[in-house]
């Protein structure tokens, strides 16, 4: 064991290759590649529609209730939404879809969520509108004035760090 005597700072070669060193580490840290952009994903409602607006959201719903002659009736539960989620990224992805239903004053009424598994780059996935997975409201179509929508978008490879 040696005595406090027999300590010496380290040189000034020793000291120049530890901060040598501390800088190549964070050079390659800022060097990370980073991932491919996934903002290119879009929500639009059916014949180009945007649900956000009440006329947009009246091309864009389908009433569930069918009166005779095949009529639909806007004034009973429920009502579907009808649209395509596109990927305009580089990569596939997966969405969440929120919709909100919403008054003319913008109060939500209801919120339900829709998932588009693996998009794959420059695909479109239509959201069925009536049967298994459709997306809809236990409210009548007439209560809604417009429908806002978030769309939450994540990469199907693990993160690169």
């Amino acid at each position: 064991m040696r005595s406090l005597r027999s300590w010496r700072p380290m040189g000034g070669v020793t000291l120049a290759l530890c901060a040598l060193g501390m800088v190549a580490a964070s050079v390659a840290c800022e060097s990370v590649p980073l991932g491919p952009s996934l903002t290119k994903v879009a929500f639009i409602g059916i014949s180009n529609s945007q649900i956000q607006t009440n006329a947009g959201w009246r091309v864009a719903q389908l009433p569930t209730v069918v009166l005779s002659g095949g009529v639909r009736d806007p004034s009973v539960c429920c009502c579907h939404i009808r649209g395509s989620v596109s990927n305009a990224n580089t990569v596939p992805v997966h969405v969440v879809v929120q919709f909100a239903a919403m008054t003319p004053n913008d109060t939500e009424l209801a919120r339900i969520v829709n998932f588009v598994q693996d998009l794959q780059p420059g695909a479109t996935y239509r959201i069925p509108d009536d049967g298994p997975g459709a997306a809809g409201f236990l409210l009548p179509c007439a209560t809604i004035d417009h429908v806002n929508f978030q769309l939450n978008v994540s990469s199907l490879a693990p993160p690169l760090i």
